[in-house]
């Protein structure tokens, strides 16, 4: 059985059919972006009431509070495995310490500077955590952690339900990191009610995290209103692979990223037939034992893909065309020389740089532009949360000759442009 698609840069068509694979890589259609248009628009007019017939339709429950109760908090709490909140606690550590760092390390204000760029950290913030296909508490402490090394402290979080009732785990890495607004919504809607506002769900400045198509379309229809993240896509990596690979870790390295749903993509490129060839036996023998076979089936079959190389000269431009949201290079690459010309939004290096790892506890953001858009898009960081302004403050007094120099060009800027009040408004600087 081959789940993979399967191309070659020896063939003619290889230019044709790496095109074909991109461009049908997870289209949104039109009617996706109709429905959101629908719920958006709902969710401005009627608020709540639209939020409550949503959930009904869409999560097959019936509510008249979205907010968590403390007592629906210490039940789920109740049916947290021991060990899974020190492994949690353990993962939050790790991340909140990597992105404090990050936060130190940035030149946030430059007192000295006359004319400068200073920092103001966002005031609120609303995270979305997927629930619809599996539990992801790791997002939620990925999430959080950079915000709050900034020290936002006013933090929301919206995730769909199964049945009415949250997933426990969520509750509990809400828990260690110290959120306490939840509210059981997801889908458009949730993003809808944190842009704008509802009598229960606090309007946010900006939405993190990721989601599913109808998600990521309500976040590109809502953006300016609201800041977004980014507008993420399905999960993906890319495993470049020569001769010398260890084809078992790839083989579940591709199988674990395309487990997280239908629609990830798990790629290989390897100028060695005989490594893809025991990858592809690999993951026929063990498919069938997983826990989430089917996912990973289909996304074997509609978004996977292997790419036969001649040599790993030609991997350069394949890897920086599908720029990735993780890229694996599974060998020893100290003298691989291409290495920081390629596009991605994370890099594993080595046998041993597991992604599992990266999704959990090594203290970067798991949160990471996809569908090529590590092109010009960063992982989720304490970037995200601070705003930057301009910052001035002349004396003239200190430097008159620069500050003269200043006038002159305005002026004759200014009036180039026929803005005759602004050259004047130079000038009268210049008085006493």
């Amino acid at each position: 059985m081959n789940n993979f698609n399967e191309i070659s840069t020896d063939e003619n068509s290889f230019s044709e059919d790496f095109e074909n694979f991109l461009s049908n890589r997870n289209l949104t259609t039109n009617e996706v972006s109709k429905v959101v248009a629908g719920i958006i628009s709902q969710v401005r007019t009627h608020g709540d009431k639209a939020l409550k017939a949503y959930t009904k339709e869409f999560d097959g429950f019936e509510t008249e509070d979205f907010l968590v109760t403390n007592k629906e908090k210490d039940f789920a709490l109740n049916h947290v495995d021991s060990n899974l909140m020190e492994s949690l606690e353990y993962s939050f550590e790790k991340i909140l310490s990597y992105q404090t760092k990050c936060f130190e390390s940035l030149d946030l204000e430059n007192p000295e500077d006359e004319i400068t760029r200073k920092f103001r950290v966002i005031e609120s913030i609303g995270m979305y955590i997927p629930g619809g296909k599996a539990s992801y508490p790791s997002t939620v402490l990925m999430a959080s952690a950079p915000a709050i090394a900034c020290g936002i402290k006013n933090i929301s979080i919206t995730s769909p339900t199964k049945n009415g009732a949250l997933d426990s785990k969520v509750i509990a890495a809400a828990k260690i990191a110290g959120i306490e607004n939840i509210f059981k919504i997801g889908g458009a809607q949730a993003i809808a009610a944190l842009a704008l506002g509802t009598n229960q769900i606090p309007k946010v400045e900006k939405i993190i995290g990721p989601g599913n198509v109808f998600v990521a379309e309500a976040k590109k229809q809502l953006f300016g209103e609201v800041g977004i993240d980014s507008i993420a896509g399905p999960s993906e990596i890319l495993v470049l692979a020569d001769k010398t690979s260890d084809p078992e870790t790839i083989a579940w390295d591709l199988m674990a990223q395309s487990e997280h749903d239908s629609d990830a993509s798990s790629i290989l490129i390897s100028d060695s037939q005989e490594i893809i060839k025991k990858v592809q036996e690999i993951i026929h023998q063990e498919l069938e034992g997983l826990e989430r076979c089917t996912i990973i089936k289909e996304a074997l079959r509609s978004n996977g893909l292997m790419i036969k190389i001649r040599d790993i000269t030609e991997a350069k431009p394949i890897i920086n065309r599908l720029a990735p949201e993780h890229l694996h290079i599974a060998f020893d690459h100290r003298n691989y020389k291409e290495e920081n010309q390629l596009i991605a939004g994370l890099i594993l290096k080595g046998r041993d740089s597991a992604n599992s790892l990266s999704d959990y506890v090594l203290g970067p953001s798991h949160i990471l532009p996809t569908n090529s858009s590590s092109r010009f898009s960063s992982p989720l960081s304490v970037e995200d949360f601070l705003v930057s302004y301009s910052y001035i403050s002349l004396n003239k007094s200190h430097d008159l000759v620069q500050y003269e120099e200043y006038v002159k060009h305005t002026i004759n800027i200014a009036n180039a442009e026929g803005l005759t009040a602004h050259a004047l408004a130079a000038k009268k600087r210049l008085k006493n």
